[in-house]
C-alpha cells in the first residue's frame, strides 16, 4: 500500500481500537511525530477517510477500506517490536514446532542481540498463558499445555481484528490456504438444521477455533492428550442434549476435514464438543430446561433478580427476559467451567458508551462469583451488559415517554384517521392521552407534559404548547418531536444541576492534586469521604474490591464506587488531572468517586448516564479537567447538560 511504515500505522490503529497520538505512534515505529503525520496524510490521499484525525490523535476511519490497507505479503518484514513479537509467536504456535534462531533473524532483518531483546516480550506474553519459551541447540520451541497454546493464538488474532471481527476476510489472512467463509456457511447451516442457535460472536469464535486447530494440524502440531472431562459437562447436561451436541461436533469435524483437507484428532473433537456445549442454545427451550445446568442457572437468576432490584431498582421479572438471561447464564457457567474463552469485540464501546449498564453487569458478575466461585472476565461482563441493556432501554423508553393532550375538532372521519396515524408516529416518545375539542374539556392537567393543538389557542401557558396544522403532516411530527426532545433536555439539565448543587461540594474537590496513580487517588479521596462522615470505615477496601472485578475507568473518566450502595450520606468527591492519571491500564483526566446511600440509588444512574453523555463529546473530559476551581468545574460540566 505504499510504505511498510504506512501499513504499520494502520495495523497499530486497528490493534488499539481507539485514539492514538502521533507521538505514541512515532515511539512504537521509531520515527518522528512529523513523519507519522506525513504518512497519515499520504494514506488519506490514497484512500480518503481511512484514518480519522482529531484532538486525541488518530484512529481508523473508514472500516470498509481496512482490509486492503492492513493486508500484507508473507515476505514483508515486521516493522515494530510488537509486530516482531507476534511474528515469532505465530511461527512457534502455528507454523513450526521448532524455529532456528538464525533463520528467524533473517526473516525479521535483525541481529541476534536484537532478537534476544525481542524474546523478552515473547516470554512475557507466553507466561501470561502458562507457557514457556525454550532454546536448545540454536532452536526455539514452546513448552506448555496445548489448550493454552490455542488460546494464545486466538487472543493474538482477536486483538488485531477485534474492531472488525465479523469481517471474515480479515481473519482469513492468518489462514491464507483455508476457505473460512465456506467453513462458516456450512457450520452455520449444520447448526440450523439441528435446531441450535448460536450468536454471531460465538460463531466467529467457533470458526476461529476450528481454523486454528486445522492450521496446526496441517503444519504437524500433533495434538497432545489433555485432562478434560469427556462425560458431558460433568453430568450437568441432560443426556439428549449431550448426545445431540456430540453428534453435532462430529458433523462439524467432518465439515472441517472436507473443506480444509486435513485430519483432526480425537482431542480436537473433544475440544470442539466442549466449545459447543458452552455456547449453544436449542430452539426448544424445554430441551435445555430439563438439564441440571439450567436449573442451577435459574436459581442463580433469582438471586440476581432480588439483588439488582434492591441495589439498582431494576425489574428483571419480565418472563421473556428471565428465560433468555437464564439460558445465557447456563451457557456462561459452562464456558467458565471448561475455560472456553468467548471474546467480545464490543467490550470497549459498551463500557465507554453505557457505563451504568456496564456497572450493573459488573455487579452481576460479582454475584455470580460469590455464588459459584467462577471468575467472570470483562468480555463475559460485556455480554451480560448486552442482555441487561436491552431490557433497561425497553423499560426506560416506556417510563421516559411524555404525556400530552391534542386539541382538535376532528372534522371528518378522514381527520380521525390522520390523528391516529399522527399519534402512532409519535408513540416512541409521546403518549397522546386524549383528543378534545377545546381545553375546557380537560378538567385535570396532572400528569400532562405537553399541549398539541391544530386550532388557535390564545393566552394559555399552563403547559408547553405546540401549534400544528390541521393536516397532521411530517412537518407537524417533527415540530412535536423537537419540542419533546427540548422538554426532556431541560428536565435532565435541571436534574443534573440539582444533583451538582446537592451532592457535590468544594470540601470534596481536588484540582490537580498530583496523585501518583489509582491507588493513591482511592486512598486520599476515599479517606476524605470517611473522615467527613459520608462513608463507612471499610469504604476504601470495598473500592479496591470493585476495581479488582473490573476497572472503573470509562474512556477519559473514572467513576470508582463500591459494588453495594450503603454510604452514610450521599456525596461525590472529584479530582481533576489535566495531565492525566494512570488508572490501571487506562489514563483518566477526571475522577468522580461515588458514595451513595441506598435511598439515593436513582442518582447513581443519573450520574452515570450524564457522564456517558459527556464522554461522547470529543475532548470534553480534558476541557473539564482544566478547571481551576470548584465553581469553574460545575460551570464547565453544566455546559454539557
Amino acid at each position: 500500500m505504499g510504505s511498510d511504515r504506512g501499513s504499520s500505522i494502520v495495523r497499530i490503529l486497528e490493534r488499539t481500537g481507539t485514539w492514538t497520538t502521533a507521538s505514541a505512534l512515532a515511539a512504537e515505529l521509531g520515527c518522528s511525530a512529523r513523519t507519522v503525520k506525513s504518512d497519515v496524510a499520504s494514506l488519506n490521499r490514497r484512500a480518503p477517510g481511512v484514518i480519522a484525525s482529531g484532538p486525541k490523535g488518530y484512529r481508523i476511519g473508514d472500516s470498509q477500506l481496512i482490509a486492503s490497507l492492513v493486508s500484507r505479503e508473507p515476505t514483508d518484514a515486521p516493522q515494530t517490536m510488537d509486530e516482531r513479537k507476534r511474528h515469532i509467536l505465530f511461527e512457534l504456535l502455528m507454523r513450526n514446532r521448532k524455529v532456528d534462531a538464525i533463520d528467524l533473524t533473517d526473516e525479521l532483518c535483525v541481529s541476534l542481540s536484537t532478537l534476544d531483546n525481542e524474546l523478552v516480550a515473547v516470554k512475557r506474553e507466553l507466561s501470561s498463558f502458562g507457557l514457556r519459551l525454550r532454546q536448545r541447540e540454536g532452536k526455539l520451541f514452546i513448552e506448555g499445555d496445548e489448550r493454552s497454546e490455542k488460546r494464545l493464538v486466538n487472543s493474538l488474532i482477536f486483538d488485531e481484528t477485534k474492531n472488525f471481527f465479523n469481517q471474515m476476510e480479515l481473519v482469513n489472512r492468518y489462514f491464507p490456504e483455508l476457505d473460512l467463509q465456506e467453513l462458516h456457511d456450512r457450520v452455520e447451516a449444520s447448526l440450523k438444521d439441528r435446531g441450535f442457535f448460536i450468536n454471531d460472536y460465538a460463531l466467529s469464535n467457533l470458526i476461529l477455533h476450528v481454523a486454528i486447530a486445522v492450521e496446526r494440524a496441517r503444519n504437524g502440531f500433533a495434538s497432545r492428550s489433555t485432562s478434560s472431562d469427556t462425560s458431558g459437562a460433568n453430568g450437568t447436561e441432560s443426556k439428549p442434549k449431550c448426545h445431540a451436541i456430540k453428534e453435532l461436533a462430529c458433523e462439524i469435524r467432518d465439515i472441517a476435514e472436507q473443506v480444509c483437507d486435513v485430519k483432526l484428532s480425537a482431542e480436537d473433537l473433544e475440544s470442539l464438543r466442549l466449545i459447543l456445549s458452552a455456547n449453544l442454545t436449542h430452539v426448544d427451550h424445554l430441551d435445555i430446561e430439563n438439564g441440571e445446568g439450567y436449573r442451577t442457572a435459574a436459581k442463580l437468576f433469582e438471586t440476581i433478580k432480588r439483588r439488582v432490584d434492591a441495589d439498582f431498582g431494576l425489574d428483571f421479572s419480565n418472563k421473556e427476559f428471565s428465560v433468555r438471561f437464564t439460558l445465557h447464564l447456563a451457557n456462561m457457567l459452562s464456558r467458565l467451567r471448561y475455560g472456553v474463552l468467548l471474546r467480545n469485540p464490543q467490550l470497549t464501546s459498551i463500557k465507554n458508551g453505557y457505563p451504568f449498564i456496564y456497572d450493573v453487569a459488573v455487579s452481576i458478575a460479582d454475584m455470580v462469583h460469590a455464588e459459584t466461585h467462577a471468575d467472570v472476565g470483562e468480555d463475559e461482563i460485556a455480554y451480560i451488559a448486552l442482555h441487561v441493556g436491552c431490557l433497561v432501554e425497553e423499560q426506560r423508553s416506556s417510563v421516559d415517554k411524555l404525556h400530552g393532550v391534542l386539541v382538535s375538532l376532528r372534522r371528518t372521519a378522514a381527520s380521525a384517521e390522520c390523528i391516529k396515524r399522527f399519534s402512532d408516529q409519535l408513540s416512541s416518545m409521546l403518549v397522546v392521552d386524549a383528543v378534545v375539542p377545546s381545553m375546557d374539556a380537560v378538567s385535570d392537567l396532572t400528569g400532562l407534559d405537553l399541549l398539541i393543538a391544530d386550532v388557535p389557542i390564545a393566552g394559555y401557558d399552563a403547559l408547553p404548547t405546540v401549534q400544528i396544522s390541521p393536516f397532521f403532516n411530517d412537518r407537524d411530527v417533527r415540530a412535536v418531536s423537537e419540542r419533546v426532545v427540548a422538554i426532556r433536555h431541560q428536565r435532565t439539565r435541571n436534574s443534573i444541576k440539582h444533583d451538582l448543587e446537592t451532592f457535590f461540594n468544594p470540601e470534596l474537590f481536588f484540582a490537580n492534586p498530583g496523585f501518583a496513580d489509582r491507588d493513591e487517588a482511592i486512598t486520599v479521596m476515599g479517606g476524605h469521604l470517611i473522615e467527613e462522615g459520608y462513608a463507612f470505615e471499610d469504604f476504601t477496601m470495598r473500592l479496591r474490591e470493585r476495581e479488582s472485578v473490573s476497572a472503573s475507568a470509562y474512556q477519559d473518566v473514572a467513576l470508582p464506587h463500591p459494588l453495594e450502595m450503603d454510604a452514610r450520606r450521599t456525596a461525590v468527591a472529584v479530582s481533576l488531572h489535566p495531565r492525566g492519571l494512570a488508572w490501571g491500564e487506562a489514563t483518566v483526566y477526571a475522577v468522580l468517586m461515588l458514595a451513595i446511600r441506598r435511598e439515593d440509588r436513582a442518582l447513581f444512574q443519573e450520574i452515570f448516564d450524564f457522564i456517558a453523555h459527556v464522554l461522547m463529546e470529543a475532548g470534553a473530559a480534558r476541557y473539564i479537567a482544566r478547571s481551576q476551581s470548584f465553581e469553574e468545574f460545575v460551570d464547565r460540566l453544566l455546559e454539557y447538560a
